[in-house]
């Protein structure tokens, strides 16, 4: 059960999944991945998480998007994921840089 305020964006594993989850087995998972992608970070291996990143989501190129900023609400289409993590969105001539807050896909 989700509070009524983001029932409308928020998910679990058990729903995405389509059946009921082993947590202990997540949590491992989990851990291992992240063991796995620190090691790349102290090593300096930072095209590796970024790579697996755009693997992952491909989304990061030509979907339309919007976000807020002090300007108001803005419009945009992603153009990927730039060496420092940032998520680049073309808007009209010119690439946006954003690097914190909520950004959402539009269908």
């Amino acid at each position: 059960a989700f509070p009524a305020e983001l029932v409308d964006r928020v998910t679990s594993l058990e729903t995405e999944a389509g059946r009921p989850v082993a947590r202990g087995a997540v949590l491992a998972e989990t851990l291992a991945a992240l063991d796995r992608r620190w090691r790349d970070l102290i090593e300096g291996r930072h095209d590796a998480i970024l790579d697996e990143w755009r693997r992952r989501a491909p989304a990061v190129v030509g979907a339309p998007v919007t976000w807020q900023t002090h300007l108001g609400t803005q419009y945009g289409t992603t153009a990927g994921v730039d060496r420092d993590g940032a998520l680049l969105v073309r808007v009209g001539d010119r690439v946006e840089r954003i690097v914190g807050g909520e950004v959402v896909w539009l269908s």
